[in-house]
C-alpha cells in the first residue's frame, strides 16, 4: 500500500511540474507579445458630468498609448494617405489591443479632466493590423544604415543593480547598438546615450520585448531620438 502511494504521489507531482511548464512557457511567449506604456488623455468638463469627462479621457489614454506603440513599428515618418490609413482602420480599434490598464493619477485643471494611465497592449495585435493594411514590413536595421544617437532617461530607479542590469541589457541584447555612454545617475534618474542603428522607435520596441526579472520599463515620452521610460518593480 505503501508503494502504491508513492507511486501515485510521483505521478502527481510530474503533472503538476508538466503543468507548471506549460503554464510558464504560455506566460513567457505572452509577455513577448506586450507593450507597456504611459499616457495622459483629457477631455472637456462640461457643467458636472465628471463621469462621462473621466471615462473619454481614459480611452483618450488608451488611444494614446495605441498611437505610440504604432509610432514605433512605423518607424518613419507616415505619408498623408498612410495617416488616414491608420485613422480609419487602426485608431478606432484602440480599445481592443489594450489588455489591462492601471491609473496612475486623475484630477480637472483648467476646465479638463485629465487621466494618466499604465497600459499593456497587444504589440503582435497591432502589428498584424498593420501588415494586414500594407502599412508594416518586417525588417532589420541594415549594415549599411547611419548610426544616430537616441537619449534615453529612466526614471523611477530604486536599484544600482536594476540600472545596470538595463545597461548591460543595451549593450549585449538589442540589435543596431554600438555604444552606450552614461551621462548621469542619481535620485532615481538615469540619463544615457546610446549610439545605434534604427534609431529611438527600434530601441523602444526591442527594450520592450527584454524580460527583466525585477522590473517593467513603460515608454513615457518618445520622439525620433529621445526616450523616456519609467521603471517599475513587478
Amino acid at each position: 500500500m505503501r508503494e502504491i502511494t508513492l507511486r501515485n504521489s510521483g505521478v502527481y507531482i510530474v503533472f503538476i511540474l508538466l503543468f507548471f511548464y506549460s503554464s510558464c512557457s504560455s506566460y513567457v511567449h505572452a509577455s513577448l507579445d506586450t507593450i507597456g506604456i504611459e499616457t495622459e488623455g483629457t477631455c472637456p468638463l462640461y457643467g458636472n458630468d465628471r463621469s462621462t469627462a473621466r471615462d473619454s479621457a481614459i480611452d483618450d489614454s488608451m488611444k494614446k498609448a495605441v498611437e505610440r506603440v504604432v509610432g514605433m513599428l512605423v518607424t518613419q515618418e507616415p505619408a498623408a494617405e498612410t495617416l488616414d490609413l491608420l485613422i480609419h482602420t487602426i485608431y478606432p480599434k484602440h480599445q481592443q489591443y489594450v489588455q489591462d490598464y492601471r491609473i496612475l493619477s486623475e484630477g480637472i485643471d483648467d476646465g479638463l479632466y485629465h487621466v494618466s494611465i499604465r497600459a499593456t497592449l497587444s504589440q503582435s495585435a497591432i502589428k498584424n493590423d498593420l501588415k494586414a493594411v500594407g502599412i508594416f514590413k518586417e525588417g532589420l536595421p541594415s549594415d549599411d544604415e547611419e548610426s544616430s544617437v537616441v537619449s534615453v532617461t529612466i526614471h523611477g530607479i530604486e536599484r544600482c543593480r536594476d540600472y545596470h542590469v538595463l545597461k548591460e541589457a543595451l549593450m549585449k541584447n538589442i540589435r543596431g547598438v554600438n555604444t552606450v555612454h552614461p551621462r548621469r545617475m542619481g535620485s532615481g534618474v538615469a540619463v544615457m546615450d546610446v549610439e545605434m542603428r534604427g534609431g529611438a522607435a527600434l530601441l523602444a520596441k526591442e527594450l520592450q520585448l527584454q524580460e527583466f526579472r525585477h522590473f517593467i520599463l513603460y515608454v513615457a515620452q518618445m520622439s525620433r531620438d529621445t526616450i523616456q521610460f519609467n521603471m517599475a518593480k513587478e
